[in-house]
């Protein structure tokens, strides 16, 4: 096996020319010899800057940007449907590709590498091993060596860990490829980021990682496993459960912590006591919508770290250009509205509600959670501010005008990320309000749901967390008013389910939550993964807006049915905008079904070829459902 195939060995120097603090505000440089590097605490800056690109973040186009990720789950609908929802479009991949479905090892061999020169540079005295520098600059190491591995375990579970640069020698790099169990992959992670925590400081700019950035990751990491392994229990998916493919690979496994029940409060545990932290170190922002418009992320004491877009033209993006002018090519669905509670803290559907309906866009909003009204554009809500001082005002959805990235997709049309200011509009890399990427609230939403899962109540804490959370969303902070008026029949979100069962009213309403507080932030795949939360997702039909009720007429003559719009009520369709029903040859035209092997992502063929495992006795196992063999479905 080829080192430069498995590993990308060959490390290109390729960084970020940036000064201590604004590492994404910079062009790349090509760097000179590696017997040069490393003799400075500057050089291990500019070494683990390019590691910030990994971040999901706004783009120059529209289906790059943070704010069109969650067009994979039920949240968001795009341009077109989505292979991971459907039944037979999801293949086996012949060969790695980018993205967090890449099984390949650079970025781990990169931060291999520094640990190793880092180390070789403190023992020969060209580094200061107490140097708050190389500290610093160590501690963000680790953290991305978390991060890349985080990544790795939301695809696939079950990974190799390697913490060494290995040598270009076949029998050590296919020794290497053994997948350790997802559990101990995780317990890896939170070993990384508890590294990175001893290492980084709070107090730099929020262009950077801090001690409090790795705490919050490590919520989320505990977390995340520790709900995987609960809700995904009695299936493949878990170490140790019926036809775990680890199975031949791992024959004396056991749970480090005792039991499969031991191991899930281990995390939920680690998930309590990082979020704790940082939620008893930071308080929220008062303006929920000014995080997602700013230029000054740096004062705001609820965001942790945030991307800037200093050079227009140039490092810019396109949030606002596409949002403003357009609709972006995504729009929220018909279940993520209705899931947001009234002012009052009551569903929609309750008695006393005051819900107004949804025959207009305003109507819907009104007396709504803030969250809602401030990230859907609804009738008269400012679209621009002109330099002569007039407005343009938004008035209802031009389903006609677009198509592609350019279109309106549901007609709930995003006005989260959407800046007002004309000049963020000219082009598509003219933007520059800044984007956040961690968010103490997320460490607020993290206690509440892991104390909860652990202990089965809501205490004292968790409640005064979610109670300031309310309080921002101008929602009633009652929270057992809500609960004891969730009827789980009557709410239209998949995760009222987990494996196929309703979950309490309680533990809905704090999903609930946190589906409304990340609204188009790129969380729920992950969220609704954990929970196992699309087993029922089967012949199911997204809608958007209520098209057919009153807004048909602002049309006249441009609705075709069947053609740029999906069939009204009167002629077999719904009275909502049905958008992958326009045609019958739409492959989401029946709904989407979700296949319960897609909850990992299948190993590409390449890698059992490299690792001699095409037979079933290779040192590689493929992930349930999945086969070795390129361009297959999932079973």
């Amino acid at each position: 096996m080829k080192k430069t195939v498995y590993y990308s060995i060959l490390i290109s120097f390729c960084f970020l020319a940036v000064g201590c603090q604004d590492y994404l505000e910079r062009e790349p440089l090509d760097f000179l010899s590696e017997e040069s590097y490393f003799n400075q605490p500057a050089d291990l800056e500019l070494f683990v800057n390019k590691f910030y690109n990994s971040f999901s973040a706004n783009s120059d186009i529209g289906p790059r940007s943070l704010y069109t990720k969650d067009r994979n789950s039920d949240d968001l609908i795009g341009p077109w449907d989505e292979d991971n929802l459907l039944k037979g479009y999801k293949l086996v991949p012949a060969t790695s590709g980018w993205g967090v479905g890449d099984w390949r090892f650079s970025d781990i061999r990169e931060s291999n590498y520094f640990i190793k020169t880092v180390e070789d540079r403190i023992a020969s005295g060209s580094l200061d091993e107490n140097h708050s520098d190389v500290q610093h600059y160590s501690g963000e190491n680790y953290f991305f060596r978390a991060w890349f591995y985080f990544n790795k375990l939301q695809a696939y579970g079950d990974f190799p860990i390697i913490t060494e640069v290995l040598p270009d020698d076949s029998e050590i790099l296919i020794e290497a490829s053994r997948r350790s169990p997802r559990n101990e992959v995780a317990r890896f992670i939170l070993d990384d980021l508890e590294k990175a925590i001893s290492l980084l400081q709070d107090g730099r700019s929020k262009n950077r990682i801090s001690k409090s950035t790795a705490q919050l990751l490590a919520s989320r990491v505990a977390l995340f496993e520790g709900t995987w392994l609960k809700y995904h229990q009695g299936t493949p998916r878990v170490p140790g459960g019926p036809n775990w493919p680890g199975t031949n690979m791992h024959p004396n496994f056991s749970f480090k912590a005792g039991s499969l029940q031991d191991e899930v409060d281990f995390f939920l545990d680690k998930a309590m006591q990082y979020s704790k932290i940082v939620a008893d170190t930071y308080n929220l922002s008062n303006d929920y919508k000014e995080m997602f418009v700013s230029n000054n992320l740096g004062n705001n004491e609820e965001v942790l770290l945030y991307k800037s877009y200093g050079i227009q033209s140039v490092l810019g993006h396109g949030a606002t250009h596409f949002l403003q002018r357009t609709g972006a090519g995504v729009g929220y669905t018909r279940s993520l509205v209705e899931s947001f509670l009234m002012k009052n803290g009551l569903p929609i559907y309750a008695d006393a509600s005051n819900y107004q309906g949804d025959n207009l866009l305003s109507n819907v909003v009104m007396d709504r959670d803030i969250r809602l009204q401030e990230s859907l554009l609804s009738e008269n809500d400012v679209r621009k501010e002109n330099p002569d001082d007039s407005k343009e005002f938004f008035s209802y959805p031009d389903l006609i005008g677009g198509s592609g990235w350019q279109a309106v997709t549901s007609g709930y049309q995003l006005e989260k990320w959407m800046s007002t200011n004309p000049a963020e509009a000219v082009s598509s890399s003219s933007g520059t309000t800044e984007n956040p990427i961690f968010r103490v609230a997320e460490a607020y939403l993290n206690y509440i749901e892991a104390s909860y899962e652990r202990n089965g109540s809501i205490d004292a804490v968790a409640l005064g967390y979610w109670q300031k959370l309310r309080d921002r969303a101008e929602v009633d902070n009652d929270i057992q008013k809500t609960i004891a008026n969730t009827d789980l029949t009557k709410e239209r979100d998949l995760a009222v389910y987990s494996a196929g069962e309703f979950v309490s009213p309680t533990l809905y309403n704090i999903r609930r939550e946190r589906r409304n507080e990340f609204i188009a932030e790129g969380m729920r795949l992950a969220d609704m993964y954990r929970w196992r939360a699309f087993d029922t997702m089967e012949n199911y039909i997204v809608e958007g807006f209520n098209l057919w009720a009153e807004y048909y007429e602002k049309y006249g003559e441009e609705l075709r049915e069947g053609d740029n719009v999906s069939y009204s009520s009167e002629n077999g369709g719904s009275t909502y905008l049905q958008p992958f029903r326009k045609s019958s040859s739409n492959r989401a035209y029946n709904g989407y079904t979700f296949p319960q092997t897609h909850y990992l992502s299948a190993i590409p063929l390449d890698q059992f070829t490299l690792t001699n495992s095409t037979a079933d006795d290779g040192v590689l196992y493929q992930n349930p459902g999945w086969s070795k063999t390129a361009a297959v479905p999932a079973e």
